[in-house]
């Protein structure tokens, strides 16, 4: 195991998703409370859901398993390249993308699906908020880096030079004179 292989950038892009993992898991994502009053007697309720709990919990669980593929896959691709697994569009940096943005849809759906009034967030989405936020930012500047690091702009599609223009017919510049 070479800890050396392992950038700046992706202990970065580690840790955010190891955060929201944790976030997912342990932090309110919704709270709920109230008092009932009967005579001169009061009985306050009240409590927190995570993500991944009802209703709706499998987006949750989803966006955690999202966000741990995105850590397995780093932890592969630099603590044992060697190993082969599929790629999406045949980049890892791709991969691990589009499972950022998985997590992110997950946790948007969750949030569309029980959007009641904004006083009912927990602090746990706030914070998820941020976090995949910035995963997602993060593992699109590694796409980039990845692009430009090859030698293709991320604008610019790969393919071969531009031809030298000459003659009509001809395989380059015209000769001079």
């Amino acid at each position: 195991m070479n800890l050396d292989a392992v950038r700046r950038d992706d202990w970065i892009v580690a840790g955010l998703a190891l955060l929201l993992v944790l976030d997912l898991l342990i932090l309110a994502w919704f709270s709920f409370g109230g008092t009932v009053t009967v005579g001169s007697a009061s009985i306050s309720y009240g409590g927190s859901l995570t993500a991944t709990d009802s209703p709706d919990g499998w987006l949750g669980v989803l966006a955690v398993i999202a966000a741990f593929l995105v850590i397995v896959d780093l932890g592969l691709e630099r603590l044992s390249p060697q190993t082969d697994i599929p790629a999406i569009s045949g980049s890892r940096v791709m991969t691990r993308f589009v499972l950022a943005g998985a997590a992110a849809l997950f946790m948007s759906l969750k949030f569309l699906f029980h959007l009641g009034h904004f006083s009912n967030l927990g602090i746990g989405f706030w914070i998820g908020v941020v976090l995949v936020a910035a995963l997602l930012y993060f593992t699109m500047q590694a796409r980039q880096t990845e692009g430009v690091s090859e030698g293709v702009s991320p604008s610019q599609p790969a393919g071969p030079p531009p031809a030298a223009a000459g003659p009509p017919g001809s395989a380059g510049p015209p000769p001079s004179a």
